[in-house]
């Protein structure tokens, strides 16, 4: 290489190097089979500000409307692995093609990624709360792809690694059985992926699990939903949120906490299976009005609002639920979650 050529070289290498400095930037490598592999944005969060994302139905709404998402503060999106029980194996039930492509766009687009395994659906397979649920057996059986997802997050650079949405749902009435499955699949996780691992835990009406989380980054923490009594009886739903935190922080102190799919339902629209939905709720709550979980408009916008002052201080981060009947885009509670977002 020439004088002119090597100066000309070290003069690009700056401007790339000021610019990522300057604006951040996001690098193509080649993965597997010569794919495109975007690394995540060279920024840094000091809060996760997020939106999850179950389904590719919902991905792909997102990634159509990413600009909006930006001006609402977002920085991070949850997108879920879904995965089914075929016979004896274990496989994705969405595109695995179509998931890698939306993690790069997000990626190219300045907004990085929190991956999650989800077999809380209802085509995973299983009645969640009968015997088929079988704890440590049916965990153990979705380990492989576990693993093979932490790989592929190593890979794309994913902020935050769950290895399963929801896992009560795998192993009912058994919660020790989560506990040692947690601790097992740990090591083999931190060999193979290096960026932060978040493991779910699902608040109900009994309360909450409380499992061996020790060595993991962070308890991502969900199911707080806002009830219709925000209307009339504001304080009961403050002190629901209140409590919820207050035991949190009893059952596993000195641990982060970030708040995952908590929410304000209001319909209309909502996938069939959703338990909330006041068609269904005669059949999964029939002690309760049927509209118990189905507020306005407006209360949406006040229960997001009470619930960043009571837990903005106490977490790491939210992923807001944007699925059908969730959403908050083009209601007044997007104002309150831009203005928070964007704090």
């Amino acid at each position: 290489m020439n004088v002119k050529a090597r100066i000309l070289f070290v003069s690009v290498i700056g401007t790339i190097l000021v610019s990522c400095i300057l604006y951040g930037c996001f690098f193509i490598f080649s993965g597997n089979e010569g794919e495109e592999i975007t690394k995540p944005p060279n920024t840094t969060i000091t809060k996760y500000k997020g939106i999850w994302l179950p389904s590719l139905r919902e991905v792909n709404i997102s990634l159509r409307d990413i600009d909006s998402l930006k001006l609402d503060g977002v920085n991070i999106v949850a997108i879920s692995v879904k995965i089914c029980l075929e016979g004896d194996s274990i496989m994705e039930c969405e595109s695995e093609k179509q998931i890698r492509n939306a993690i790069n766009e997000f990626h190219k687009n300045g907004i990085r990624v929190f991956l999650i395994i989800n077999p809380a659906h209802p085509d995973f397979g299983i009645n969640p709360f009968s015997s088929e649920a079988s704890g440590k057996p049916l965990l153990d059986k979705i380990t492989s792809i576990v693993l093979k997802w932490a790989n592929i997050s190593e890979m794309y650079g994913i902020e935050i690694f769950c290895p399963a949405n929801e896992p009560q749902l795998l192993s009912y009435q058994k919660e020790k059985d989560v506990s040692d499955w947690a601790q097992e699949l740990l090591p083999k996780l931190r060999e193979i992926y290096h960026g932060k691992i978040g493991f779910r835990v699902q608040n109900m009406a009994e309360g909450f699990a409380v499992y061996n989380l020790t060595g993991y980054d962070y308890v991502v923490f969900g199911g707080l939903t806002c009830t219709k009594d925000i209307e009339e009886n504001p304080g009961w739903v403050e002190n629901i949120i209140k409590r919820a935190v207050n035991r949190l922080k009893e059952v596993y102190p000195g641990q982060k906490y970030i708040f995952f799919d908590c929410g304000a339902f209001t319909g209309p629209d909502y996938y069939w299976w959703e338990p909330i939905a006041p068609a269904n709720m005669a059949h999964t709550m029939p002690d309760l009005p049927r509209d118990f979980f189905t507020v306005s408009n407006q209360s949406q916008a006040e229960f997001y609002d009470m619930f960043f002052n009571i837990t903005w201080d106490e977490t790491e981060g939210y992923f807001i639920p944007v699925y059908k009947g969730w959403e908050y885009r083009g209601k007044p509670a997007e104002k309150v979650i831009r203005e928070w977002f964007n704090k």
